[in-house]
């Protein structure tokens, strides 16, 4: 549950510096087959357990007296609409709004709050999105992630160490004068 988890984040934190707050659920389906069940679960889980996580840092953060950094997965999905990730994408534009938010409120403790908005990223969750996508869409197995892969100016998808240096720039010293962005990380994905 997020209680747990948040939970957890506090009793372990000792001195927490930096927050990457990473956890979210996709699903898809056309508008008029969108389920409240669906729409509820991907918005607890990456509006709130995002927003909820990021607090329980914070106040860890305050407490401490020394700021910190906190990072917060977004997605290239959060900045434009997409026929059949309406609530995915919704959940992921939040989380960009939440940033900003939360960035400008507490950059006077001295906490940092931004966000990485990857593209396509390859990974074993993947099949599970293919699935979805060959279901809706009526494409073999394998079809859309190819297809995902192709239409990236890097002829490919991205990969967890591609989000790497990013992370490690806005956890470092470096961004100290970063706060409320969001950086795209896609391959030259989506461009704004």
């Amino acid at each position: 549950s997020i209680d747990a988890a948040i939970a957890t984040v506090v009793s372990h934190a000792g001195k927490l510096d930096i927050l990457i707050n990473n956890a979210a659920l996709f699903d898809l389906a056309p508008i008029v087959d969108i389920t409240r069940d669906s729409f509820e679960r991907l918005f607890s889980i990456n509006v709130a357990g995002t927003l909820f996580t990021l607090q329980a840092a914070a106040r860890q953060m305050i407490n401490q007296g020394h700021g910190g950094k906190i990072i917060n997965m977004a997605s290239q999905a959060g900045r434009r609409g997409e026929p059949l990730v309406a609530v995915y994408c919704a959940t992921k534009a939040a989380v960009i709004s939440l940033t900003q938010s939360a960035g400008l409120n507490l950059i006077k403790q001295g906490i940092n709050v931004n966000a990485i908005a990857p593209g396509v990223v390859d990974g074993e969750h993947w099949d599970g999105v293919d699935a979805l996508f060959a279901r809706h869409e009526g494409l073999a197995p394998g079809e859309k992630k190819k297809r995902v892969g192709d239409e990236v100016p890097f002829g490919r998808m991205g990969t967890a160490e591609d989000l790497t240096g990013m992370a490690i720039f806005l956890a470092s010293t470096e961004a100290d004068y970063v706060v409320a962005q969001t950086y795209n990380v896609d391959g030259g994905n989506w461009m704004n």
